[in-house]
This record gives C-alpha cells, sequence and structure tokens, in this order.
C-alpha cells in the first residue's frame, strides 16, 4: 500500500456549559503522519513505520513495534476497567513534530464519565545513531465538563534497562487535567536528569462524573522530545 502524507491539527481546549478556556489556552500541534497499516516483516524482524489505526492493532505488533523517526515503538499494552473503552474503540495516530521531528502518538476515543482507571502501556527506543530521549509533553484534547465532572490523564515515564524497568529517581510523572472546578492544565511537559535510550510509558485515563455533573474526553497525545 502507498502512504500518504497527512496532517493533523489538534487544538488543546474544552467546550462546555461549566468551563471555557478560550482566551487561556490555544495550542495547536500540528502531526504529519501517514495512512494505513504496516505489514511485520518477520522474516528481517524489522520494524516498519508506524501508521493510524486501533490500539489493538498496536497490540498485535508486540516486541517488534514500528518506527516513528528514529524511535520504535513496541509492546504496546492496554488494561481495561469495568465500564473503559475496548482497544479496538481507541484510534491511534504517529507522527512528526514539524521543524523538530520529534516523535509524537494521538489516541482518541469517546471516554465517558464511566471510564476509569483504564490505561496503556508501550515502550518507546532510540534506533542506532538516534537522539537521546530528554524530555516528554503530553497534550489534552477536546473534552466535555459539567458540574462536578473531571478527567485526568497521567503518563508515567520510567528508564528501562534490558529487561528490566529502573527508574529511581529518573521517574517523569507528567499530569493534564479538565475540571469545572479547581485545576484546568492541557499541557503538562518535563525532563529526565539524564538522556534516555529506552523508556516504559504508562498512561492512565481516569474519567468521572462525580457527584452531580458529567465529564468526556476525546483525546490525549504525548510528545517525546
Amino acid at each position: 500500500m502507498k502512504n500518504e502524507s497527512l496532517r493533523v491539527l489538534m487544538t488543546l481546549q474544552a467546550a462546555g456549559p461549566a468551563i471555557s478556556w478560550r482566551g487561556r489556552v490555544a495550542r495547536a500541534v500540528t502531526v504529519t503522519v501517514l495512512l494505513g497499516i504496516a505489514m511485520l516483516s518477520s522474516a528481517q524482524n524489522k520494524a516498519p513505520d508506524c501508521t493510524p489505526g486501533t490500539l489493538s492493532d498496536y497490540e498485535r505488533l508486540g516486541a517488534t513495534g514500528c518506527l516513528i523517526g528514529d524511535k520504535r515503538f513496541s509492546s504496546f499494552q492496554y488494561h481495561q476497567e469495568a465500564g473503559g473503552l475496548s482497544s479496538s474503540a481507541i484510534s491511534v495516530t504517529p507522527g512528526t513534530i514539524p521543524d523538530t521531528d520529534d516523535p509524537g502518538i494521538l489516541f482518541e476515543g469517546k471516554w465517558s464519565s464511566a471510564s476509569r482507571k483504564s490505561y496503556v502501556s508501550y515502550v518507546v527506543e532510540v534506533q542506532p545513531n538516534g537522539k537521546a530521549i530528554t524530555g516528554a509533553s503530553l497534550e489534552m484534547q477536546f473534552g466535555q465538563i459539567t458540574g462536578t465532572g473531571r478527567a485526568t490523564v497521567l503518563a508515567d515515564l520510567c528508564p528501562v534497562e534490558g529487561a528490566s524497568q529502573t527508574c529511581g529517581g529518573q521517574k517523569l510523572e507528567l499530569r493534564v487535567v479538565l475540571s469545572a472546578a479547581g485545576s484546568k492544565k492541557p499541557l503538562d511537559k518535563g525532563r529526565f536528569k539524564e538522556p534516555q535510550q529506552q523508556i516504559r510509558v504508562v498512561s492512565p485515563v481516569d474519567v468521572a462524573s462525580g457527584s452531580g455533573g458529567s465529564a468526556s474526553l476525546d483525546g490525549f497525545m504525548a510528545v517525546f522530545h
């Protein structure tokens, strides 16, 4: 299948009767992506380029994974709690940020108030002659919040050495939040104390209505610097 370029514009804002970010946050990130799902080359055990698909497609890539620029994304696993979306209902769009070539991965789905404690995990590994990972950012896409509703997405990034996950003081925690009352944080970013060659990312999603409200979330994106 011939690859075709597509630009996806992601605007970080929320709309709803109880909350408006207009004038507070207006940030757009253009991600260049490739259409179609690449087939694994099992004979050579070589990772294909990452292409849009579902989270269940990415789980099937296993340890071979796929490439976004000079980074390999692999070992996708999804833990679905009661009321959470299935992996086939979550779309995954890879791409690179213009001017920097930083790889990013966008997860989209219709998370509602019943979606709590589900999470996705995956490994990001620098390829030979690639740039080390110095930090990351987490961004929340559109959401709808009313009353006591609240949507929270986390990204816990931990260095991996061989088969061991050895966070120690190198762990990086990112958190974005939508709420009708209290904190509103659509973008979070941070840096590792030292550049990393391989990290594991765990991203829980928690969407709750509270005692008298509603909440929904359309997506979130992680970018690796």
